[in-house]
């Protein structure tokens, strides 16, 4: 059990994206915190994916998307996930905290 959910938020345009990917309204991220992060010209706040709590079919969607979106070949998708990992924007998400952590 986790102190904090991360819930994708229906009103952001890259929900179904990221609803195809996790077949899930639930992310696993690292921390509830967000920290900044450069998308091409903009700075916006993001939050990390956790990749390892992610199924192999999660994860096979992912570098799927990560193939497709960035025109990266898999072996490269695949190293970078398992370097770098995978940002998904604040903007996206909501993030629910258990008070029973908090008591």
């Amino acid at each position: 059990m986790s102190a904090w959910t991360c819930h994708l938020m229906k009103s952001s345009p890259r929900c179904e994206n990221w609803r195809k990917i996790l077949e899930s309204d639930e992310a696993p991220i690292l921390s509830p915190n967000p920290i900044k992060g450069i998308f091409g010209a903009e700075v916006v706040e993001i939050f990390r994916l956790n990749v390892a709590k992610l199924m192999a079919d999660q994860r096979e969607r992912l570098i799927d998307f990560i193939v497709e979106k960035f025109g990266a070949s898999r072996a490269t998708a695949q190293a970078e996930l398992e370097v770098t990992g995978f940002p998904i924007r604040a903007a996206d998400v909501v993030v629910a905290f258990d008070h029973r952590f908090f008591t």
